[in-house]
């Protein structure tokens, strides 16, 4: 491992491209990470901060590139500040050329392209798949209206860009550009630490981030799986696996939060069959299984994304092609009953591989249905349901190898204590005593009484002709009539 002192001149120059890898998150700085930055700028070109600025250390590994090609570098910290920098030169670039066409020439041409590289090779910083796009129509960009607008990225542009028509909102100072420039390219001071070949970049970024602390589970997971596989393999498995999976999490949840939704579909997959995983510690288990694993890291990550879409399908029941489960999917959700879909990972699993019938899964369903709402007017506690679906695959295995149904029904049946499933005379006492309906009805209360409604006339329940209006108070029976006459 080298380290030197260097400028983001010294950087930047010459046929070099600074890449950042699959196991790097994407572009993550904002408004205050951006203001900060330009604050310092400010102070240097104000003359109130002399000599050089310090902005921390950049890490990266050369990789070997081609006779003819580029000289090119895995960036394993510094992400963050090399793209910002890079996007300001190109904001800078874009301001100059209305007024000094061979300076933003040069500012191109030496510090933001390999200008007689191809393809890829053109560009000097190299983000991750997420923001390469965004940030390729930034560089190529001849006008602001040719940019992609969209992600941090194109934010961070669109900042600086105002920025510079506008330095200072109580100030109307010009920029000089080639004052700006020359600070912007030689008073920025960096570490610049080059480790060997022989180094694993993971466990340096690793180090780095004070063992993934910054990082989410997923984000661990994900980077950890991409630097075990081949790198002629990861573009092509980041493309076909990885990406879509993420991309549809986005759709339901957006980009901020896709992390952690993800992180609870792979809690879910971990615990799947009957293992006690401590959410926080999903990377720590994930690697565990992965290291141990006999099977080939792609068809383990395969293995993964395979019951992730599983718990998508789950959560968020649009995803869910047949209309029969999407309907069942729906009401559980609706009954914020999502405990069980660690169990149902598995069931799902039986019904993709053909080896459960669409009528016996729906009929599962409805016995877990009827589980949950029977334990919800006999007023049991939920905090147990978490271990009983942890195991309860497991147990119904044992009860009945080849008949899921069977066997679901033998386990539930023998449970007792806080696991109980409550029989009839039970869940009659607890539908004529039990105070649901001290609150105005909200969606989960409705749906409660609906499915009551259902299991009243369908379940062999003895209920002397009891009805939804018999058990209900009278404060809520017209407000009840009114939901179903809206129905």
């Amino acid at each position: 491992m080298k380290a030197s002192e260097t400028t983001l001149r010294n950087l930047l120059e010459g046929g070099k491209q600074f890449q950042i890898p699959l196991f790097q998150r994407t572009y993550r700085w904002k408004k205050e990470n951006w203001e900060t930055l330009w604050e310092d700028l400010m102070y240097l070109y104000n003359d109130q901060v002399q000599g050089a600025y310090f902005l921390g250390p950049i890490v990266t590994q050369a990789i070997p590139g081609t006779a003819d090609g580029i000289s090119p570098f895995i960036v394993i910290d510094g992400q963050q500040r090399l793209t910002t920098l890079t996007i300001i030169l190109a904001a800078l670039r874009n301001y100059l050329k209305k007024t000094d066409k061979n300076m933003a020439q040069e500012v191109e041409e030496l510090y933001l392209i390999n200008k007689f590289k191809k393809n890829d090779d053109i560009y000097k910083i190299l983000p991750t798949q997420g923001d390469r796009d965004v940030y390729k129509s930034i560089i190529q960009s001849k006008q602001t209206k040719d940019i992609q607008k969209e992600g941090q990225i194109y934010e961070a542009y669109k900042f600086f860009n105002g920025k510079f028509k506008k330095p200072d909102p109580e100030d109307d100072q010009i920029l000089n550009y080639t004052k700006f420039k020359t600070i912007l390219l030689e008073r920025l001071c960096f570490v610049n630490i080059t480790t060997d070949d022989s180094d694993n970049p993971y466990l340096i970024f690793e180090s780095l981030n004070n063992k993934g602390e910054e990082l989410t589970q997923a984000d661990l997971v994900r980077n950890y799986i991409f630097m075990k596989l081949p790198p002629e393999k990861r573009e092509e498995v980041y493309q076909s696996e990885w990406r879509p999976l993420q991309e549809s999490f986005k759709t339901y949840v957006g980009d901020k939060n896709y992390t952690d939704e993800l992180n609870n579909a792979f809690w879910f997959y971990l615990r799947k069959d009957g293992d006690a995983v401590n959410e926080k510690e999903v990377y720590k288990n994930l690697k565990k299984r992965f290291d141990n694993s006999q099977m080939d890291i792609k068809d383990e990550l395969q293995e993964l994304v395979k019951f992730a879409n599983y718990y998508k399908r789950l959560k968020f029941e649009e995803e869910e092609p047949e209309e029969k489960l999407r309907v069942c999917f729906k009401r559980l959700m609706r009954l914020d009953f999502k405990t069980c879909h660690i169990f149902l990972l598995n069931i799902y699993h039986e019904y993709d591989q053909k080896r459960l019938s669409l009528e016996k899964f729906e009929e599962i369903l409805c016995y877990l249905e009827s589980y949950f709402v029977r334990r919800f007017f006999c007023g049991v506690s939920t905090n147990i349901l978490g271990k009983v679906f942890n195991t309860l695959y497991s147990e119904v295995k044992q009860k009945n190898p080849d008949d899921s149904i069977d066997g679901l029904r033998q386990v539930l049946k023998q449970y007792e204590k806080n696991k109980v499933w409550p029989d009839d005379d039970r869940f009659r006492n607890g539908i004529i005593n039990e105070n649901i309906y001290t609150k105005s009805l909200n969606d989960r209360t409705k749906l409660i009484l609906e499915r009551l409604e259902a299991f009243l006339t369908r379940e062999k329940v003895e209920t002397d002709k009891l009805t939804i209006e018999h058990v209900m108070p009278q404060t809520l029976k017209k407000e009840w009539k009114t939901f179903k006459e809206c129905q």
